[in-house]
This record gives structure tokens, C-alpha cells and sequence, in this order.
């Protein structure tokens, strides 16, 4: 990998286009966007490339959560101080003008271009894959345990097939009154639960299962995921089976699942070695890839027979839901939705977006169970693929070998549909309680496509529902991310989409640098290039394509 100095003077050339850019909007301002680059190339000597990479993406949450706010106060970052009695920073002075006046009062009619260009500033780069160093992905995999050991135990014992009885989980609620107040000692005063509140939310859980209906595995085809596994080499022929242990064959049978006909399967004696290898039950492998330079993304890379039958129930939850009700409210493949109703709320503040810090780390078993608690063919599938283990040999002072009390990683198939559903489960629980109402198919008529929709962790309710979501998601025990999570003002994010009083103001990120050592990154460059002049930053996706040209020639002769 090229060193930062090389990716400091790349990222320098980003910033000097980009500020072309904005002088091409107001060329009133040209003198100033003069003095915005050389701060900028100051704090970069200063600092090194982790100014833009941390800082700058930090001052940008700062404005958003401003912008709801409507009054912009000092963030007390570097290079982004104040004159004396102004709360505007000296850095892109000229832009933020136009937003606010120089008291840090949103402006009767604040620029939501000059928006769209600070954001862009501001997070230009934000995304920049770069391998982190080894304290940084220390610090990451620290955090992933200790969130782990935040989550709520499960009920039933999901750790044998033999003793998970899933017809038991009839008995259990979401209104268990253990788990009514928030574990989360970061929230600051815990959050309660009405009864009522928390039995409407049992009722729409109920309701989405009855929709999903009874979960046949023999209905459904298996398949491979696109990741990588625990148990082989990468390339390696996934469809030779080395595990498939007991709990896995109680609910998908070896001779069944693991062949494509009966003809191939071998007579294996249960007391061979071959039975015995079979069953071993492997745990899943904890990866750190490049994300951004404070912070890598981990990745939990599942056992070959888990993934392959975790793919069977994500079909069957992607099928059912397409074709029933609940693609009102979740659309698995499509986050368009989720995007234009964020843009309608920007306009009248009707809706508002909430977002989750680490929601997969903190879905459990005690969620599951509640959840699908009238499926117990689904919550033995569920059980039954769930990887039990996570190893991982990067972090020193983590465990080598760990026992999850998460329901699972986001290696698992079934995470992203699994939490989708939980959190709809939750939003329409909410919106029955708010306005009075009875959970039924009624309701979920009425609602239509516009009032409540749900992509993973990206959550939008009408706002008369927002602070009674935000309560119920706290008490069981999820992170809301306020940085990202808008309740009030005219500023809403949601699956990609960032609106301000009715304009989209998202931008463009950066994601690579291009090399001839990654040839992903110039195929990456030439998406950016488009985005870019798309976006109308013509000078920035002139200067992508001048870095990136260059190298394309030099594959071309090789």
C-alpha cells in the first residue's frame, strides 16, 4: 500500500478541486476558498491525513446535529475555532455564512446548496478505505466483546439442539418486566417501558409471523453467500462439506441438504471417525478489514454448512415478506423507499430517522425468541445455523475463543432480515400505542408505505411516534446513534440519503485511492468519476480521472 504521505497529497488534490468547485457556485467567495485551502494544507502538515479522515467527518455530524437544532455552536475540534464573539469557524467560513449568520442562528433562508457543499467538504474523504494500524483495530475488537457481554441473556438454552425447546418460547414477551429498563449505563436515565406499550409490541410480532407463516426447509433451495468461510481457504470448492454437525442436521438432514441427489450420499456408521468430524461444530472467524483509518470493519466469517442453510431462511424471509403485507414496510433489496420518504420528511418534519450504533451486536437470543416466539419451526432453523463460537488471532488481550451471547454476527444470512423484522415489530408496536390503536391486519392496511419503513437498523416513524421509539429501543437494550438520529428540524439521513428542507444535500465519497496494486480501486475511481460530474463537481471528477487515466494505460500495455 502506497504510504499516507502519497495519500496526504491526493487527498490535498481532492480539496483543491473541490474548492474550485465551490467557486464556480459563488465566485464572490473566490478568495476565500484561497484561504480555506491553505488552512487546510496546514492542519494536514500539522495532523497528517487523519485531519480529514477524522476531524473534518466529525464537524460534519456537528453541523447536521446544528442544522436540526437550527443554531450552530463551537464544536471545540482543531482548526475549526471562531472569531471572537462569532460561533462561525474561520474553515469554510464563506459556505457556513450562507447557513447561518455570524451569532450561529440558522438563516430565515439558509443556502441548502452551501449545505450540499459543506457536507461534501466535510466528508469527501471520510470513507477513505485504509488499513488501520494495530492499536486501532485493538481498540475495535475490545469494543466488539465488550458489547457483547452488554446483551440481554436468552430464555432458552440455545446452546444444544437437545435441550432448545422452541414450543417453550410461547410463554415468553417482550413485556418480561427483567428487561424493561435499559442495561445501557451510557444512556444516562433508564428508560421504562409502559405494559400496554410493550404488549402491542408482542402483538405486532405475532402478526408479522403469522404473515411469514410455517418455514418448510424442504420448500426452500440452499446456496452459498458470496463471503468467505471459517472452515476452508479462500477459493477453495465450498460444496465439499467437511462439518455438518448435530444441531445443524435436526432441522436441515445431511443426506437432504449437503447433495444434490441421494446417489451421492455415503453410508457413513455413526460411530466412525467420518461421523465424528462431521459433527465437530466449528465457530465462525473474526476478520478486520480496511473501512476507514481509526476503524476497521469486522466481519465474522461463518462455517461452510451454516452458511449454506443460514441462505435458506434468508430466501424465506426476503420471499415472504415480498409477497405478503410487510413490503409495506421493508423492502430487503430496495433501499430507494427508505430515501424518498427521508426526503418528504426533510420538507415538514413529519417523519423522523433513527439510526442504531452496533444494532446487529446487540440483537439477542432474548429478541429472537419474543420475536418468533409463535415459529417454532423458524426458531429451530434459526437455532440450529446459528454459529455458537467466534475465534479470532488478531487482538492480544481478546479471547482466542469466545461464546456469544449475541444471536449473531453480520456474517450470519439471517441478521439483516432478522433485525429488520425485530425493529418493524417494534415501530408498529410504538405507533399502536401512541395513537390508541389495535395491532391488526387493519392497521397494517391504513399504515400504507408511507408511514413507517424499516432497511436493518435504518428506522422511519411518523414523529408523534419518535420519542416513544427512541424510549422502547433504549429499554431493550439498543444504542441510538443521536449523531446520526433526526427527530427534529428540517434534516433527515436514511439509507444513503441525507435531505435538508427538501433537497437532497448527500455527497460524494471517496472510497479509494487509485493503484495499479488494487485494481478494484481504479474501477472504484471510474464510479466516483460519474458520481462526481453527476453531482455537478466537474473540476473533482476531472481531477479523479487525471490520477486515475494514467494507470489504466499502464494495465493496458501489460
Amino acid at each position: 500500500m502506497d504510504d499516507l504521505k502519497s495519500y496526504a497529497e491526493f487527498v490535498l488534490g481532492v480539496y483543491r478541486a473541490l474548492l474550485v468547485d465551490c467557486a464556480r457556485h459563488y465566485p464572490e467567495c473566490a478568495k476565500e476558498f484561497d484561504r480555506d485551502y491553505k488552512r487546510l494544507s496546514s492542519a494536514i502538515e500539522q495532523h497528517g491525513i487523519r485531519f480529514t479522515l477524522d476531524v473534518m467527518p466529525s464537524f460534519r455530524k456537528h453541523l447536521d446535529k446544528c442544522l436540526r437544532e437550527e443554531r450552530l455552536i463551537p464544536s471545540h475540534l482543531i482548526h475549526f475555532g471562531c472569531r471572537h464573539g462569532e460561533a462561525i469557524p474561520r474553515l469554510f467560513r464563506g459556505l457556513t455564512l450562507r447557513v447561518f449568520d455570524r451569532s450561529g442562528t440558522l438563516r430565515h433562508d439558509p443556502d441548502t446548496i452551501a449545505v450540499k457543499l459543506l457536507r461534501q467538504l466535510l466528508g469527501a474523504v471520510r470513507k477513505l478505505e485504509l488499513s488501520s494500524n494495530h492499536r486501532d483495530t485493538t481498540r475495535s475488537i475490545v469494543g466488539f466483546f465488550r458489547e457483547d457481554e452488554e446483551v440481554i441473556d436468552g430464555s432458552l438454552d440455545w446452546r444444544c439442539h437437545d435441550t432448545f425447546c422452541a414450543e417453550d418460547a410461547v410463554e415468553l414477551a417482550f413485556g418480561d418486566s427483567q428487561h424493561q429498563v435499559s442495561t445501557d449505563p451510557t444512556e444516562g436515565t433508564p428508560s421504562l417501558v409502559h405494559p400496554e406499550h410493550a404488549r402491542l409490541v408482542q402483538q405486532s410480532a405475532d402478526l408479522i409471523t403469522s404473515l411469514l407463516g410455517v418455514f418448510d426447509p424442504h420448500e426452500w433451495r440452499p446456496k452459498h453467500g458470496p463471503g468467505a468461510v471459517s472452515d476452508q481457504r479462500y477459493g477453495s470448492y465450498k460444496y465439499d462439506f467437511k462439518t455438518w454437525p448435530e444441531r445443524l442436521d435436526s432441522v436441515f438432514p445431511y443426506a437432504d441438504f449437503a447433495f444434490a441427489n441421494y446417489a451421492q450420499v455415503p453410508l457413513i456408521p455413526i460411530d466412525s471417525d467420518l461421523h465424528r468430524s462431521l459433527s465437530v461444530e466449528k465457530p465462525a472467524k473474526l476478520c478486520a478489514v480496511p473501512k476507514t483509518l481509526s476503524k476497521p470493519r469486522l466481519i465474522a466469517s461463518e462455517p461452510t454448512s451454516s452458511q449454506w442453510c443460514q441462505q435458506i431462511i434468508k430466501d424465506f424471509f426476503y420471499s415472504r415478506v415480498r409477497d405478503t403485507l410487510l413490503s409495506r414496510f421493508i423492502t430487503f433489496d430496495d433501499q430507494e423507499k427508505n430515501g424518498v420518504l427521508a426526503l418528504r420528511a426533510s420538507i415538514d418534519g413529519s417523519h423522523a430517522t433513527i439510526d442504531l450504533s452496533s444494532a446487529s451486536d446487540r440483537v439477542s437470543c432474548w429478541h429472537v425468541e419474543r420475536l418468533f416466539r409463535r415459529s417454532p419451526s423458524l426458531l429451530r432453523a434459526l437455532q440450529s445455523t446459528r454459529t455458537r463460537e467466534v475465534t479470532q488471532d488478531i487482538c492480544r488481550v481478546s479471547p482466542k475463543l469466545y461464546e456469544l451471547k449475541k444471536y449473531s454476527t453480520m456474517g450470519n444470512a439471517t441478521t439483516f432480515p432478522v433485525q429488520s423484522l425485530l425493529f418493524l415489530s417494534m415501530a408498529l408496536g410504538t405507533l399502536a400505542f401512541v395513537r390508541g390503536r389495535k395491532v391488526n391486519f387493519k392497521l397494517l392496511r391504513e399504515l400504507g408505505q408511507w408511514q413507517v419503513r424499516i432497511f436493518g437498523d435504518d428506522i422511519i416513524v411518523p414523529k408523534d411516534c419518535s420519542e416513544a421509539m427512541v424510549g422502547l429501543l433504549r429499554a431493550f437494550n439498543m444504542k441510538v446513534n443521536l449523531d446520526k438520529t433526526c427527530l427534529t428540524g428540517l434534516f433527515r439521513e436514511s439509507c444513503g440519503v441525507d435531505a435538508y428542507g427538501g433537497q437532497d444535500v448527500t455527497s460524494v465519497s471517496i472510497l479509494s485511492k487509485p493503484s495499479t496494486a488494487s485494481p478494484g480501486s481504479i474501477v472504484s475511481s471510474v464510479d466516483i468519476h460519474h458520481n462526481l460530474a453527476e453531482a455537478g463537481l466537474l473540476e473533482t471528477a476531472a481531477y479523479i480521472r487525471k490520477t486515475a487515466e494514467p494507470l489504466v494505460r499502464n494495465q493496458v500495455r501489460t
